[in-house]
């Protein structure tokens, strides 16, 4: 029982002994209340640093935006619509092998004597003949071209001229175009790494470059690729629409950052050892570009320098809205996760058709 400061005052009057227990004990209900109040205070900022934790925990890539590479060997559940037909889609060219007019070689194989009887069958006529096409690599051997110039003296004034190798040709021995661009293409779009290509070569052709001389190749056509660059960003520049990203790498046991600016046709990589706008404006698309950028919400996009508008990634905002399901429970997210996805879905499925989403009216009069 709780007494008021009156009650104490008037129990007071009748015996002193009484209202000093009275006040004494209201004394440590006081404290007691306020350890309470510390206590609630402190136990919900350890329940929210566990709720955390477990988050951080758990987060993988379909309910955060941590990569999939970052689930180890855990396969990641698609948060996509499940259905449609499988195999390719509307308007995608198939790759079956398809009979071609005039084959490299045309191997017969004769039928010699009659199965029944025995007799030959050399000068019997052909009925009709069935088809059957291989289609295989012929072996990979290296092609060695050999550049000779000729030195002739004149008969008439006794001058020494000599020929002229061909353009590019420096060397007594060096690997022809056709090789540097393997040995580029390998490394660059495959992502091999230098020793696997020199293992590769030195397998197929029992030719093995060296280290340098691929990387001296790199180098060369960077340099010569530096017009189609610019081209490239120039016409992403004048995109309707960009998506720009930006993921981590090792760049000689360092940590740096890949940024790529991309529509449907280009895309150009750029590396920088800053995540942020100072590696974004490197690569000088964003700051020149006035269209949408789709990307992720890295609050490095929001600087007041771009121009651009903004329109975030589905694909970012379904883990988000799935993270908070998973960790939170809230219902908002469950019916956001269900909107977007269907879409995603609605959008391929007039893509598909060669067609466009139609704004249907709702009940209150608004575009849906």
């Amino acid at each position: 029982m709780k007494f008021t400061a009156e009650q104490v005052m008037t129990i007071s009057k009748g015996d002193a002994e009484i209202a000093s227990f009275i006040t004494l004990l209201l004394e440590q209900n006081a404290k007691l209340e306020d350890q309470v109040c510390k206590l609630e205070e402190r136990n919900n900022q350890l329940e929210a640093r566990v709720k955390e934790l477990e988050r951080q925990l758990g987060s993988k890539s379909n309910n955060s935006s941590k990569p999939p590479s970052s689930d180890g060997l855990r396969k990641p559940k698609s948060l996509r619509i499940p259905g449609g037909k499988k195999g390719g889609k509307p308007g995608h060219e198939g790759t079956t092998l398809r009979f071609v007019d005039h084959p490299n070689t045309i191997q017969r194989h004769t039928v010699q004597t009659c199965t029944c009887c025995q007799i030959a069958l050399g000068d019997s006529t052909v009925l009709r003949e069935e088809r059957r096409q291989v289609f295989d690599l012929v072996p990979v051997q290296m092609q060695v071209i050999e550049h000779r110039v000729e030195r002739k003296r004149c008969s008439h004034c006794g001058t020494l001229n000599e020929g002229v190798f061909p353009v590019g040709v420096d060397a007594p021995t060096q690997y022809g175009e056709q090789v540097k661009a393997f040995m580029v293409y390998l490394n660059i779009h495959q992502l091999l790494p230098v020793e696997r290509i020199q293992q590769l070569l030195r397998d197929l052709t029992g030719h093995s470059p060296s280290e340098a001389t691929i990387l001296t190749h790199m180098g060369n056509l960077h340099e010569a690729l530096a017009p189609v660059e610019a081209i490239i960003r120039e016409q992403l520049i004048q995109s309707d629409v960009l998506h720009a990203d930006e993921t981590g790498m090792r760049v000689q046991g360092k940590l740096q950052w890949m940024h790529t600016a991309t529509n449907a046709r280009l895309t150009l990589y750029g590396i920088h050892e800053k995540r942020g706008y100072l590696g974004m404006n490197a690569m000088n698309v964003l700051p020149q570009y006035a269209g949408i950028v789709v990307h992720d919400c890295w609050a490095s996009y929001f600087k007041d320098l771009y121009r651009f508008e903004h329109a975030l990634c589905g694909a970012h905002l379904l883990r988000e809205c799935q993270g908070v399901i998973d960790y939170d429970g809230q219902a908002w997210a469950e019916m956001m996760k269900a909107l977007l996805q269907k879409a995603c879905h609605e959008a391929k499925q007039a893509r598909n058709l060669g067609g466009r989403l139609h704004v249907r009216p709702t009940a209150d009069g608004a575009g849906l």
